[in-house]
């Protein structure tokens, strides 16, 4: 658990500069635009591999916290790909990105709190829960500070994130199982 641990504060820590008033500004011009964004992709390379690494060790041994009730496995089943149509909105301009302002962060909240329902296992409970957490918090503090993106005429990147993020929800919804040992479906 110390590995899955390691890895979200490396992952999670640096991607919380943001939320912290002048930090990334500070490092960008102590270390230079350059060596900043080299730092920044490795610590989150790194920090990605250990909690991958540290799920796998974990998910023997950690243990179960609590059985979930079934209709969690629905719910998920419902918000997941939800919060994979807002992941690719993201990418995508559109209504949807003006009116939900940060919509990766909404939609990372999304499949982190359908998971953490959904799982019951202390490895899964300590990952979703701490990217639930991790979004929230960045959800709120960059919806405070930040303005929306501009409205965007028609609705073509709308379009395109919802049949984009429908598609990949059904690609990992057959995948699950051989990619997490979870089947959805099937």
């Amino acid at each position: 658990m110390l590995v899955l641990i390691t890895g979200l504060v490396l992952f999670l820590g640096v991607h919380s500069l943001r939320v912290v008033p002048g930090a990334r500004p500070a490092l960008q011009s102590a270390l230079g635009e350059t060596p900043y964004k080299l730092a920044y992709t490795a610590i989150s390379l790194v920090g990605f591999g250990l909690i991958i690494y540290g799920m796998m060790l974990a998910q023997p041994v950690a243990g179960t916290v609590w059985a979930p009730p079934v209709w969690t496995r629905h719910l998920a089943f419902t918000l997941v790909p939800l919060g994979l149509i807002l992941i690719v909105s993201a990418y995508a301009p559109g209504h949807i990105r003006h009116w939900v302002r940060h919509p990766m962060l909404a939609g990372v909240m999304l499949w982190a709190g359908a998971h953490f329902l959904a799982n019951g296992e202390r490895a899964a409970l300590v990952l979703f829960g701490s990217f639930f957490v991790w979004s929230l918090v960045t959800f709120v503090s960059s919806w405070l500070r930040e303005t929306p993106p501009p409205v965007v005429k028609g609705w073509g990147g709308d379009l395109t994130a919802i049949v984009l993020g429908a598609l990949a929800a059904l690609i990992i919804m057959n995948l699950h199982m051989y990619l997490f040992g979870v089947a959805i479906i099937g």
